[in-house]
């Protein structure tokens, strides 16, 4: 069998633990909620159904408890195997984004961070994190191993949004923009949806970026996985989305920054060239908080596992990310991966009607385009 060579560098989302103090009910990685009440820690998890209550111990932050209690269920990676995941990532060109959950809220992610940097160099990694992340580190602590910061923010604190937390969005903003200004590189995730698809909310969005001197917005696809599996309801048409990049362009020419990226779903709309721009399995990848290696960081399902078998490469503690990508599996979607050219593969999973999950996914079944 041929080995694989990935000619580009790998965009890789690792979710280093689904500990989050949010509870957003479309959280595309069904992350698990922590909550200090009455003295007790609230873990709640499996979308939202599920709650464990443990004795808090007040020397001890209740991320980190909560953390603990995890990784003795073997439910996250203990901070050997985490340190093993980064060693088996060797001979190959990559970049991690450290995200969650937030994995600033449990102090060893940090040690994992710096373990990272001074191993591979800072240029190949990032952060994505939360307002209340940010307010548990000093800059200091960060700034030195990561290239760039990255959150999301898709709602005005005034707007009312039953989707996001209060104060979800508007703490994320904050504390980025406190590091925007000591010189950090920071990217705003903005997931498009019928709450924020407006014009005048996205005008106003742009206009709180600026205002926050974020330098970068990427505009994201609204995808219906992890907690939000089947709220299709807050998908907008393809001719909305058009409209929201179009407003966007128009902010960018003139105020000129934040700077307008797409997420390759988005990237379908402009292409002309025969590049496919789903970069599934070709250029990006996810890691769960359990160290296994899937072929899209969007592969999940409603209670934060993978979305179907045929996402899961296998254990990135147990093999060398080599050996995963050249796998029996790895070479199937070598061999298939441009079927529906175009076509973002998560969504014709998720609208295809075969029974077999891999014809699913390589089906042009993409709601932008209808079906073929």
């Amino acid at each position: 069998m041929k080995s694989i060579k990935m000619n580009k560098t790998l965009d890789i989302i690792w979710n280093i633990t689904k500990i989050c103090p949010w509870d957003c009910n479309i959280c595309c990685v069904d992350a698990v909620n922590v909550r200090s009440k009455s003295g007790k820690i609230k873990i709640i998890s499996e979308s939202l159904n599920k709650e464990e209550t443990i004795d808090s111990d007040k020397s001890l932050d209740i991320y980190d408890q909560a953390l603990k209690i995890r990784q003795e269920k073997r439910l996250e990676l203990s901070l050997e195997e985490k340190l093993q995941v980064l060693d088996n990532l060797e001979g190959t060109n990559f970049e991690i984004d450290f995200s969650g959950g937030d994995p600033l809220v449990c102090s060893e992610n940090l040690e994992v961070i710096r373990y990272a940097a001074n191993k591979y160099g800072r240029e190949n990694f990032t952060v994505t994190t939360t307002g209340v992340g940010l307010s548990k580190i000093k800059a200091e602590q960060l700034i030195p191993y990561i290239s760039k910061l990255e959150f999301t923010y898709d709602n005005a604190e005034e707007k009312f949004d039953p989707i996001r937390p209060r104060e979800y969005n508007n703490s994320n903003l904050k504390k980025a923009s406190l590091l925007s200004r000591k010189g950090i590189n920071i990217k705003a995730l903005m997931p498009l949806s019928k709450r924020n698809i407006s014009p005048r909310i996205l005008r106003l969005l742009y206009e709180n970026l600026h205002v926050a001197g974020i330098r970068e917005v990427e505009l994201m696809r609204y995808f219906p996985v992890g907690r939000g599996l089947g709220k299709n309801e807050e998908m907008p048409s393809r001719e909305e989305y058009e409209m929201a990049i179009e407003i966007f362009y128009e902010m960018e020419a003139k105020y000129n920054l934040p700077k307008v990226n797409l997420q390759c779903a988005l990237k379908c709309l402009y292409n002309t060239s025969n590049e496919n721009p789903c970069n599934l399995y070709r250029e990006s990848l996810g890691i769960t908080a359990k160290g296994i290696l899937l072929t899209s960081a969007w592969a999940i399902g409603s209670k934060g596992e993978p979305l179907d078998e045929i996402f899961v490469l296998g254990s990135l503690v147990d093999n060398s990310i080599s050996e995963l990508l050249n796998s029996e599996k790895g070479h199937y979607y070598q061999r298939r991966l441009d079927e529906n050219l175009g076509h973002c593969k998560i969504f014709a999973y998720l609208n295809s009607k075969k029974e077999d999950p891999f014809d699913r996914l390589f089906d042009r079944t993409d709601p932008f385009y209808g079906r073929d």
